[in-house]
């Protein structure tokens, strides 16, 4: 039997990393990297989801609580973006975002709510 769903807990307060994560969810944090001679700059979250898609993993539970509304707008194609980069000649970055894109609905995405921050095994508890 292949396991094909990955359930993802971001629902903390992210109480260890303030100030940063006051008003941004900690899942969020930018990690910057070297991709083609380029610097690429991702939140975490995306190279989670990128490595489970790369293994075959194609549904995905994000626990989520409050103020983490961010989270789902950035799994939410927005293929006019993508338009608009083509518009201004920004091929290759519009190229990463449709290839991003084209995997998020590829895949099914569910998010979980988690109302009170009670600890991982709440927040599993909820799928």
């Amino acid at each position: 039997m292949k396991i094909t769903s990955a359930v993802i807990p971001a629902a903390g307060l992210g109480t260890r990393m303030l100030p940063y994560s006051k008003e941004i969810p900690k899942e969020m944090l930018p990690v910057i990297t070297g991709y083609k001679k380029n610097v690429m700059v991702k939140p975490v979250l995306h190279y989670i989801f990128d490595a489970l898609y790369d293994i075959g993993f194609r549904r995905f539970y994000f626990i989520v609580g409050r103020g983490k509304r961010l989270i789902e707008d950035y799994f939410t194609p927005d293929w006019n973006y993508v338009d608009y980069l083509l518009k201004v000649g920004k091929e290759s970055l519009a190229k990463l975002l449709a290839d991003f894109y084209k995997e998020i609905e590829a895949t099914e995405i569910i998010m979980i709510n988690q109302p009170y921050p009670r600890g991982l095994g709440d927040a599993i508890f909820k799928n």
